[in-house]
């Protein structure tokens, strides 16, 4: 089983072809780490988001506000609760529910804040550092709380995109499923249209795909292709 530390740095890799932005950077570590919480060892940690996910929903619904946004992290805590370790969450559909459900609910809490006339830059490192203390490594932390507002401080002019925040989480959650595919337990990536799993052979299809894809965006945006 790959370490949380190969899956931060292998989310890493993936995405710095497609994102070059502190925050989306970070949105993309946070996927990869994320999806190991249906771990049985990772149970506080769900107690945390459902706490996180309640008060967003009143919080919302007191401003009369949409709170289904504090409900879609609730839904993320039941679905992570009721999957078994390596289950849905760790399929293509999976990833693809919980990283629309996770950008949702990213884009309401910087809404919520963004309210409060709080700062682009604050709100930005506000959301990674609540969401990063949920789903890192507790080792992780210290340098996350540091390299992740330093970044976006000194970004220019940040912003929150719901595509991007999508794009942002899935690839880390991709990233964390190629690695694991390589184990020699393998993973049902169409889970649960499918119970077939897949290993090795699936992981160096997907990684050679992202390679095509990685080469096409770099040299279609530097303007060398097409």
């Amino acid at each position: 089983m790959p370490s949380y530390k190969k899956h931060v740095l292998f989310s890493l890799i993936v995405a710095i072809p497609f994102i070059h932005d502190v925050f989306y950077l970070s949105l993309a570590v946070i996927g990869a780490s994320i999806i190991d919480m249906d771990h049985h060892v990772r149970k506080n940690d769900l107690i945390i988001l459902a706490a996180l996910g309640i008060l967003l929903s009143l919080t919302f619904y007191i401003l009369k506000l949409p709170f289904l946004i504090g409900i879609s992290l609730i839904i993320v805590t039941i679905i992570f609760y009721l999957s078994k370790h390596r289950g849905f969450v760790h399929s293509i559909y999976g990833i693809l529910v919980l990283s629309f459900l996770l950008a949702f609910s990213i884009l309401g809490i910087y809404t919520l804040l963004h309210g409060f006339k709080i700062s682009e830059k604050i709100s930005l490192i506000a959301i990674s550092v609540i969401l990063g203390a949920v789903a890192l490594n507790k080792k992780l932390l210290l340098p996350f709380f540091i390299i992740v507002p330093v970044g976006i401080i000194i970004t220019t002019n940040p912003n929150l995109s719901l595509f991007y925040t999508f794009l942002a989480v899935l690839i880390g959650s991709l990233s964390h499923i190629i690695l694991d595919l390589f184990t020699p337990s393998g993973i049902k990536l169409f889970n649960p249209v499918s119970s077939r799993k897949f290993k090795k052979g699936s992981g160096v299809v997907l990684f050679f795909l992202w390679g095509i894809l990685a080469f096409i965006y770099v040299f279609k945006l530097n303007g060398a292709l097409f």
